[in-house]
């Protein structure tokens, strides 16, 4: 199975005794060939919704390239040259241009993983920041919903704004993509706070707003108000892209950020759906396009696991988690203002065993409350753990991607609306 995507791609090999009743479970578009550069350049030249960039961008003086940070999949390499290419044709200037990471809350990234994004040559030739959600944010409205639009000042600065970034899904606004590039990604923390908390109803004491939840664009309030951010502050320009096992695109879509997403979304659900048998004995969830988010697999996962069955989590980054300021613990005694106050713990299922050779404590405590997670730095001791449990031959599904892998069995019982910008 695939693994550490931004630490050179090495691969995971699992292995189960002889009589294990063992199923992969395949994803639809994991082998589908990525589209070749000439390919992406023409979907990036015939945007939808919006004119060419070479045409958008023409008496524009200041530009600046958004792109999602390393929770998401990205190769922002692959599309970054073209961009530059289309908007040097309106004669923006190379110290006209800059890069901006979109981070939302996440915190910050260092050289080696703007590198992993961007590539060398665009590190020699243009600057690349940070955003601080913290400070350097500027007001520019209101969205209709009351939530404050506070927005990274230097993004505020330029008058030619393009984000790059790809859909998977999402537990809160039914998918990721299109404009949660400027909301989260460059929003002041108030604006996070306010969209993900009062209004979409995630943190201690809030109920989820009944329009959001997995797979739910259409009429989901969290991402409505995040779209409207994004008008208020002037997204001119956005690509997304559905992509393959290997993070290559096999969908690519450019210009009116909402429709692009859309279509997107559309693409994730064709490509992206993953058989997910039922009443499994043990079902382990790799966490590949979403590697330092790894408890998101635990939803496809809890899926397949019968009640009393077990879930293995493999957690492959060797930097861990990523930070969330507004939504996780971060101390014996204090967590962010969204924090929850408890584990995750898992909805279906008996136990939870991690496997990973990177053990870290504080996503332990994440995962479980004490003494409910098995953290195994072995493959080995991970079947050790398991035939405790399981006598005779257990079924066991293996899921290629937990964090991007849509369960059939999930979209059998619910049938998102068709999309309409």
């Amino acid at each position: 199975m695939p693994g550490q995507p931004w630490f050179k791609d090495k691969p995971i090999r699992l292995t189960f005794p002889s009589g294990w009743k063992v199923q992969r479970c395949e994803m639809a578009g994991e082998d589908q060939r990525g589209l070749t550069k000439a390919q992406i350049g023409k979907a990036i030249r015939n945007p939808i919704g919006a004119k060419p960039l070479a045409k958008l961008a023409k008496g524009r003086k200041e530009a600046v390239i958004i792109f999602d940070d390393s929770t998401r999949p990205t190769k922002t390499h692959q599309y970054a040259p073209i961009v530059l290419e289309e908007i040097k044709k309106a004669g923006i200037k190379d110290d006209c241009i800059r890069f901006i990471v979109a981070p939302g809350s996440h915190g910050t990234m260092g050289r080696q993983l703007f590198a992993k994004k961007l590539g060398e040559d665009i590190l020699d030739k243009y600057p690349v920041y940070n955003h601080n959600p913290y400070e350097m944010c500027k007001q520019v409205g209101t969205t209709s919903y009351g939530t404050p639009v506070w927005v990274n000042a230097e993004v505020m600065a330029c008058d030619l704004k393009i984000g790059i970034g790809s859909v998977l899904y999402h537990r809160m606004s039914g998918f990721s993509g299109g404009g949660k590039i400027i909301s989260p990604g460059v929003a002041g923390i108030e604006t996070i706070r306010a969209n993900h908390g009062p209004l979409g109803g995630f943190g201690p004491g809030l109920k989820p707003h009944a329009s959001t939840g997995y797979l739910v664009n259409d009429g989901n309030i969290l991402r409505l108000d995040a779209e409207e951010t994004a008008r208020i502050a002037g997204l001119d320009f956005k690509i997304d892209s559905v992509l393959n096992l290997k993070r290559d695109p096999i969908e690519t879509y450019a210009g009116d950020f909402v429709q692009t997403q859309r279509k997107a979304s559309e693409g994730v659900l064709r490509w992206h759906r993953t058989e997910s048998p039922v009443d499994m004995d043990v079902v382990v969830a790799n966490s590949y396009m979403r590697a330092n988010e790894p408890y998101l697999g635990l939803w496809p996962a809890q899926e397949s696991v019968k009640q009393d069955g077990s879930v293995v989590l493999i957690c492959n980054d060797p930097d861990g988690d990523v930070n969330h300021w507004i939504f996780n613990h971060h101390g014996k005694y204090v967590g962010a203002s969204l924090w929850s106050g408890k584990a995750r713990n898992l909805a279906r299922g008996a136990r939870l065993i991690v496997y990973s050779p990177y053990r870290l404590r504080s996503l332990e405590e994440r995962l479980g409350a004490p003494g409910t997670v098995t953290w195994c730095r072995e493959w080995g001791e991970v079947i050790e753990e398991l035939k405790k449990f399981h006598k005779g031959n257990p079924k066991v599904a293996v899921l290629p991607d937990g964090t991007s892998g849509i369960p059939e069995s999930y979209l059998s019982n619910h049938k998102p609306a068709a999309s309409k910008p």
